[in-house]
């Protein structure tokens, strides 16, 4: 009887444990979502795109903290904040903003990129960059090409396209490091 009554506390503080946890992730990929829409959601394009960096940094933070799913979770309440400070944008920022953050988790998990608690940082660096590419060249295709939304100039749509690639790597290949350094005996 003794050891089935501290069996079930031991149960109850773990599953309390394991609340506080889940519920403190969510917390924190919100905040991610807050600091994306404060570093790139007033800046009107193409100059928001040169800030992709901040993006892919805290979407791969995100999916290193929360999971699978953490980075489509802050993808989609960002890209929902980014609506109300860009309205003329209002599907496309929601829905790229979303696609972004669903492709990051999914070339994360099929490249492997956290391998237990562990981030493999060449691994989450090359999912970003995969991820900003497809997500920048759809991007530019709709909103320059097929509705003009913005100005179609080659040479700065190849430079933003580069450049966000780039970045993108950069921001996995930081938040990685970051990850592996600092913040995962914290989670």
């Amino acid at each position: 009887m003794f050891n089935e009554r501290s069996l079930m506390l031991k149960s109850a503080g773990e599953a309390r444990r394991l609340l506080v946890s889940s519920s403190r992730r969510v917390a924190l990929a919100s905040l991610f979502s807050v600091l994306i829409v404060a570093m790139t959601g007033f800046v009107p394009p193409p100059n928001s795109d040169y800030l992709i960096i901040f993006q892919s940094f805290f979407l791969a933070l995100s999916f290193l903290v929360v999971g699978r799913g953490g980075a489509s979770y802050v993808g989609a309440v960002s890209g929902l904040l980014i609506t109300f400070a860009k309205v003329n944008f209002f599907p496309l920022d929601l829905v790229f903003s979303t696609a972004f953050g669903a492709l990051v988790d999914v070339f994360a998990i099929a490249l492997r990129a956290k391998e237990g608690q562990h981030a493999r940082t060449w691994r989450l660096a090359l999912a970003l960059m995969a991820s900003t590419g497809i997500v920048g060249f759809i991007a530019y295709y709709v909103t320059a090409v097929a509705t003009n939304l913005v100005s179609n100039d080659y040479i700065l749509d190849f430079t933003v396209l580069i450049f966000g690639v780039v970045s993108g790597g950069v921001g996995g290949a930081v938040a990685g490091r970051l990850w592996n350094r600092n913040l995962m005996p914290r989670f």
